[in-house]
């Protein structure tokens, strides 16, 4: 091939859209590599291999360009492309060109996969709502700290002073002048109840004010290859175990033969958060069906597997869905602080995964955990 054609070859190739062009006979001159791609072709197919043997599902293209007589400025025509489970559009144009008036002229085929364009689109706004997602967090946990350590020391000060109240009201319970005047003994008994109160509720905000700092400052997390299989399934016979989930159905469907790097602590956690949250949901009563799929990492192409925790309760609205990992989002109430399903959350994008959810009103919530694989070797305990 002379140099000039060469180049024009190795240009036609690096196009962004697919190219085929046909002969007046009806015969394939040339298709470039970006049509062989979309049209699930071999790379090392070529113009003279279509002429020999076309797919059969290739045929309704090959019939629009055998009886064009005109340029077709904008079209679409829809094909069943192999390895694709829906029907594919394609977005195309179709020129003739007559370098020699004296000779036929040619037919030039310029397409776009349209699906696969509106999948990548798709993809990448969920890309960018994972990393505003990301970001908001971030900048969340940044105000939480600062907020968590200014609580301590207030908390820490009201459970010093409940505990020297109660020591001085136990010492007065044992003093002649309380145990003579039933009025006396009775104040003191209210104080102490009181103080109980106060002791209780300082707790609880010191346990809200660990959460806090937990969620705005991760621990370092200790990964190590495990199978995810063991990991879920030990978790599982934990909570079955558990009182809080004794009529509470769990169900694993399936298995895995994946393993994937894993803070194992934390990652029960995670488990553990949105099992107990479907438990909730549905009073205790529910069930939830854990199962597992593979795929492929949009951005990278590796491989990761899902963990998916599909519960009967009555779902989420469409209303709050984008809020659910938000910080003290809850839809419990009183019942909830709305911390569990953020931490979660971090947890899981710091393992270099992602939890996302998919769920529709009275119809039950699914929670997917996506991890990549681990193809390290295999840590034994």
């Amino acid at each position: 091939m002379q140099p000039e054609l060469l180049m024009m070859d190795n240009l036609l190739d690096i196009l962004p859209s697919g190219m085929i062009f046909m002969q007046a006979d009806g015969s394939i001159l040339k298709i470039n590599a970006k049509a062989r791609d979309a049209l699930g072709l071999s790379p090392s197919v070529q113009a003279c291999d279509l002429n020999r043997t076309m797919p059969d599902y290739l045929l309704p293209l090959l019939k629009l360009m055998e009886q064009a007589t005109e340029d077709i400025q904008r079209a679409e025509i829809s094909l069943n492309l192999p390895a694709r489970p829906e029907e594919s559009t394609l977005g195309f144009s179709l020129k003739f060109l007559r370098p020699d008036h004296s000779q036929p002229p040619l037919k030039i085929f310029t397409f776009t996969d349209i699906t696969q364009v509106q999948k990548d689109q798709l993809a990448m706004e969920k890309i960018k709502d994972e990393l505003n997602q990301s970001k908001k967090l971030a900048s969340i946990g940044t105000m939480i700290a600062g907020v968590a350590h200014e609580m301590n020391n207030p908390l820490t000060g009201i459970s010093m002073s409940a505990s020297l109240l109660k020591m001085n009201l136990e010492r007065l319970k044992t003093l002649p002048e309380a145990q003579e005047s039933p009025k006396v003994a009775d104040s003191i008994e209210k104080g102490l109840l009181e103080i109980q109160k106060i002791t209780r509720a300082s707790e609880k905000a010191a346990v809200l004010v660990n959460d806090l700092l937990a969620y705005s400052k991760p621990s370092q997390l200790v990964l190590v290859a495990l199978p995810l299989q063991a990991v879920v399934s030990d978790i599982v016979n934990a909570l079955k175990s558990h009182p809080h989930f004794s009529q509470f159905g769990i169900e694993i469907q399936g298995e895995t033969p994946h393993r994937v790097r894993c803070d194992r602590i934390k990652l029960e956690q995670v488990f553990y958060n949105l099992v107990k949250n479907a438990c909730d949901a549905t009073d205790g009563k529910g069930q939830v069906t854990i199962f597992f799929s593979e795929s492929q990492n949009p951005k990278d192409g590796t491989l990761q597997v899902t963990t998916h925790v599909k519960d009967n309760g009555p779902g989420i609205d469409k209303s709050v869905m984008s809020q659910i990992f938000d910080p003290f989002f809850t839809t419990k109430g009183h019942n909830g602080v709305g911390l569990g399903l953020s931490i979660s959350y971090r947890t899981v994008e710091q393992h270099g995964g992602l939890l996302s959810v998919d769920s529709v009103k009275w119809q039950g919530t699914e929670f997917k955990i996506t991890l990549p694989v681990c193809e390290e070797p295999l840590y034994l305990e």
